[in-house]
């Protein structure tokens, strides 16, 4: 049984172009792409279910310079994104995809390192509706998900991770990852229950 706890939000992680469409930087540079596009439809589900819960969600960006100066150490470890032209902030493969694009009010952080927590302000918004479960979704799930989740249990966020909602590279890469979760993060649900638990809260609107 899903625990949504008292305040849940939703956090959509990394949907972008470069990473889910054959023309993004992923597929350029020789990673599977298929997995990620593959978690837009349950997300999408997923995202309909919170906006009916009314709770708060977020959306965010790896989004880099032009120049990737602002990259890190990224490009050590992956030097063909720039080649590719990869994540550049304004271009069409930083954008979320069509399929998920936020409503207005929904927020949308920008950020440079795998955690959406890492110098966004991030943690200011969670706390100020005074939110203490995290649903994290998206994509990849072993890095950028991953990153997230050990960062907001760190601050005492509950991280929730659905298993059908997240992607990685290869399965191996992805179920990893979600034990991890399962064993020293959080729960690990599917798409199907949490849109039933978030049907559940008080304020949800009916079908």
């Amino acid at each position: 049984m899903v625990r949504l706890g008292q305040k849940p939000a939703l956090i959509v992680i990394d949907m972008q172009n470069g990473f889910c469409d054959p023309g993004g930087f992923m597929n350029k540079i020789g990673l599977d792409y298929t997995t990620s596009a593959e978690a837009i439809e349950p997300i999408s589900r997923l995202l309909a279910a919170a906006r009916r819960a009314g709770i708060p969600i977020f959306f965010t960006r790896y989004s880099l310079n032009a120049d990737y100066s602002d990259a890190g150490l990224l490009l050590d470890l992956f030097p063909a994104i720039k080649e590719a032209g990869g994540m550049i902030r304004g271009t069409w493969d930083a954008d979320i995809v069509d399929g998920l694009a936020p409503l207005d009010g929904e927020h949308v952080i920008d950020k440079t390192r795998y955690s959406a927590f890492y110098d966004t302000d991030l943690e200011r918004q969670l706390r100020e509706p005074g939110v203490d479960t995290l649903i994290v979704c998206g994509v990849t799930t072993n890095i950028c998900v991953e990153s997230t989740v050990r960062d907001a249990f760190f601050r005492d966020i509950h991280v929730i991770v659905p298993s059908d909602g997240t992607a990685a590279v290869t399965p191996e890469l992805h179920e990893g990852a979600l034990r991890d979760f399962e064993y020293g993060f959080g729960q690990v649900a599917t798409v199907a229950e949490l849109e039933e638990a978030l049907a559940s809260l008080p304020q949800a609107v009916a079908r």
